[in-house]
């Protein structure tokens, strides 16, 4: 009785010591995750990000002079809302981004444990956390801007990890969470619906899943029903918002390999060992291994589910076929992919740190810590620049020279970076056609009075070109700056100009 005793206390201290290591690890990755996301702090906000501050400030001040709402996704543009009415600054929106990109690797770790070993769950949410691409080291506009991509990824990691333990312990209200947290998602970023079509079909590893379905789709319904209910009545449709997303979802086109040729510039050559190595172990373990089912999967450390690792693998390739056959593509777009390649990676790599002798395992830990440290320094290398970037862009003394110049209710009419000036300014911003088989012909017919912004050897955009300007003579050169002109717009000072004078 008193060895069961003592027994029975080893095992709750060894339980509580692994606790505690757990919640340090966690609170570790979040301020690490938080730190390179955060920093540094830019004053300085291009096109999307200024879209969706412009949108929290028409949300929560009322400003008129642009909105982008009847397209973009609600949810990132009302939380800076929120955060605008404690503290009316773009570093607020800064912080809470940050901070929610941050969750990302501990709702991956959380998830992944339910059916993989630790140690590979932990690699996993070390990857998402410090890689450069999530980070957004080299340019890559990922984990440290004011975009959705990122946040849309926690909420789809969080809705993944409720998922898993609504079918550990089956109640409605598990799996009606889940599926409102991945309405969350979906309201974060429209394509976000590939995501939970391919997150949907683990319903069916519920006992009763056609209960666990109609839960799911019940708390999809109170996340996103409200929404498409006020799309109804805003704009005179339920789905008008996702319909106008779509059709102004525009850019050049990529190759459909686009996201296979930028494989290693997203992932890093770490990831891709990771998966080479679970692929050469299940190949050495073989295929005869009985494995628990997908609805009895529980934390553990005898390895994975063989149903899960085959989902991760689905997940992967759904989601990668999906985004390239997509007509425009960037690298942030693929962000997705990153929670079944991660964790299938990081149980690749875990290997190492499993070697059967003390010698085996000893070299295979410091040839994963050195991978690790070489990979990661590139990330932390940003904290030795100041937390706040104190450049502005050419649009912010733009911005600025035309608040103090310009009487106020002057019309700017833009073809390029349009919220960008209505962010920093209060002006009525008047949206230009960006084809040129269209704007010739708006720029004859604009409405008032006004400021023309027009761009000169810009690789994005070529048209209103400056030459057409000038020969017309309701445009008059008003200021030039490095990389755009200011155009003074009249319709009184002449005649319509002809048709022959167009492109």
């Amino acid at each position: 009785m008193i060895i069961a005793r003592i027994r029975k206390l080893v095992f709750r201290s060894q339980s509580q010591r692994r606790i505690l290591a757990e919640l340090a690890f966690l609170v570790l990755l979040v301020a690490a995750a938080f730190l390179l996301r955060l920093w540094p702090i830019s004053r300085g906000h291009f096109w999307d990000e200024a879209v969706y501050l412009q949108d929290a400030e028409v949300i929560c001040c009322g400003k008129i002079n642009y909105s982008e709402l009847d397209s973009r996704p609600p949810l990132l543009s009302l939380l800076f809302a929120a955060m605008f009415l404690v503290w009316h600054s773009a570093i607020a929106a800064n912080i809470a981004t940050a901070l929610l990109n941050a969750l990302g690797p501990v709702f991956l770790y959380l998830g992944g444990r339910v059916f993989l070993r630790r140690a590979a769950a932990a690699l996993a949410s070390l990857l998402l956390a410090c890689l450069p691409f999530f980070v957004g080291v080299f340019g890559d506009a990922t984990g440290n801007t004011l975009l959705s991509d990122s946040p849309a990824l926690t909420l789809i990691l969080l809705s993944f990890w409720l998922l898993l333990r609504a079918l550990h312990k089956q109640t409605d209200l598990r799996f009606a969470s889940a599926g409102f947290v991945l309405g969350l998602a979906v309201l974060m970023r429209f394509p976000s619906l590939a995501s939970v079509a391919v997150l949907l079909p683990l319903v069916h590893g519920a006992s009763r899943w056609w209960r666990a379905a109609l839960a799911c789709g019940t708390g999809f319904a109170a996340a996103v029903g409200p929404y498409l209910c006020w799309s109804r009545l805003r704009y005179g449709g339920f789905l008008t918002t996702f319909r106008n997303g779509w059709s102004n979802f525009e850019g050049p086109g990529e190759p459909f390999l686009y996201y296979v040729n930028n494989f290693t510039r997203v992932f890093t050559w770490l990831t891709v060992t990771g998966l080479v190595l679970w692929i050469l172990e299940r190949l050495w373990k073989g295929r005869g291994r009985k494995r628990r089912p997908i609805a009895t999967a529980v934390p553990s450390e005898r390895g994975p589910s063989a149903n899960l690792d085959a989902f991760l693998w689905f997940w992967a390739a759904a989601i990668l076929l999906s985004f390239s056959s997509v007509h425009h593509k960037e690298t942030r777009y693929i962000l997705p992919l990153a929670p079944p390649l991660l964790l299938l990676a990081g149980s690749g790599l875990s290997v190492l740190v499993r070697g059967r002798g003390m010698m085996v395992r000893t070299a295979g830990i410091a040839m994963l810590a050195g991978s690790l440290l070489y990979t990661f320094l590139f990330s932390f290398a940003r904290l030795r620049s100041p937390l706040i970037n104190e450049e502005n862009s050419e649009e912010m003394d733009v911005a600025n020279f035309l608040n103090i110049t310009v009487p106020p209710g002057t019309v700017l009419y833009a073809n390029f970076n349009y919220p960008v000036f209505a962010y920093y300014t209060n002006f009525p911003v008047y949206r230009l056609p960006e084809e040129p088989s269209e704007i010739y012909d708006a720029l004859n017919h604009l409405p008032t009075d006004g400021l023309l912004i027009a761009y000169k050897d810009n690789k994005f955009i070529e048209d209103p070109r400056l030459d057409w300007l000038d020969a017309n003579r309701h445009f008059q050169r008003w200021r030039a700056f490095p990389s755009l002109l200011i155009y003074r717009y009249s319709p009184a000072q002449a005649e319509v100009v002809s048709a022959n004078h167009g492109p």
